[in-house]
């Protein structure tokens, strides 16, 4: 009879520690099915707008196989679902560095092309409303009779950075500053001991990725505030734009926006989260249209 009984609540034992032990790998993977798919939504635009070989075929095999451990998900296959989706959190969280210092590099790139090209620091510096060339655009000026007060380096096309010069270093300021929260974000001892341990747990993982995600975050608001000082230099030709390309204001999406250098649309455009290849189409469609060239 005590042996009887002894079977029975050891039968009732493994019953309920089976319930409980499916029910956690069930919430653990559908917290990993959530989660992946929210990560790859957000990253197959970026591999799509700064697409190369090696990203092309790493992001194929990360869709084949988040598609495998999805299966199983659906299928209510926990314990094989589990397992898959740790492989893919591995992967990912590989992946994501790669392009957490792809868009760190991207950035550095834009940045200091900004400087050159649009002369930002000596801007801000010598056109101020208060000191140096401001002079010269204060005094009345007959343009038959009086010596020009402009020379080569700055022209009266440049008067509107006597008003403009603070905007060139608030944004240079804020690029900047996104930028380097965004170097120490890689850097961070958090991440590097993740990383060592020879079992990740898969909230570590999540964690790793997460902050990879916050480091492309601040290289698009570091980006955008550069390629802003591309809108402010070249203000003045908004309107041929608008008139080279027959759209209104509201239709200049960065395709479209000639301020900006073509090198560095694919990232004006990738800020929005819009797509550059379907971006490209549209503005070909627009100029066949209106019988424009490509220059």
């Amino acid at each position: 009879m005590k042996a009887r009984w002894n079977i029975m609540l050891l039968a009732v034992t493994l019953f309920f520690s089976n319930s409980a032990y499916s029910i956690s790998v069930g919430e653990r993977s559908t917290k990993d099915y959530y989660f992946t798919t929210k990560v790859i939504r957000e990253i197959k635009p970026m591999v799509t707008n700064f697409k190369n070989d090696d990203n092309q075929t790493k992001i194929e095999s990360i869709t084949k196989m988040y598609e495998e451990a999805s299966l199983n998900y659906f299928g209510n296959n926990y314990d094989g679902a589990s397992e898959k989706f740790y492989n893919l959190k591995l992967e990912l969280m590989k992946f994501m560095e790669e392009l957490a210092n792809l868009y760190i590099n991207r950035t550095d790139e834009l940045l200091k092309a900004t400087i050159e090209d649009n002369k930002s620091i000596e801007i801000f510096l010598e056109l101020d409303r208060h000191h140096g060339y401001a002079a010269y655009f204060k005094k009345p000026f007959n343009p038959l009779t009086d010596v020009t007060p402009y020379d080569e380096k700055f022209t009266a096309k440049d008067y509107h950075y006597y008003y403009d010069a603070s905007k060139l270093e608030r944004y240079l300021k804020n690029a900047y500053y996104h930028l380097e929260k965004a170097k120490r974000i890689m850097k961070e001892e958090d991440i590097a001991f993740i990383k060592s341990r020879k079992k990740i747990k898969t909230e570590g993982i999540d964690y790793v990725i997460n902050r990879y995600l916050d480091v492309i975050y601040l290289c698009r608001i570091a980006k955008e505030s550069g390629i802003e000082i591309y809108r402010v230099k070249n203000y003045h030709s908004t309107g041929n734009i608008l008139d080279k390309y027959q759209i209104r204001q509201d239709q200049m999406t960065p395709i479209f926006d000639d301020r900006i250098p073509e090198k560095f649309k694919v990232d004006a455009v990738d800020n929005r989260k819009l797509l550059y290849p379907v971006e490209l189409s549209r503005r070909k469609k627009t100029m066949e249209r209106i019988g424009l060239k490509e220059s």
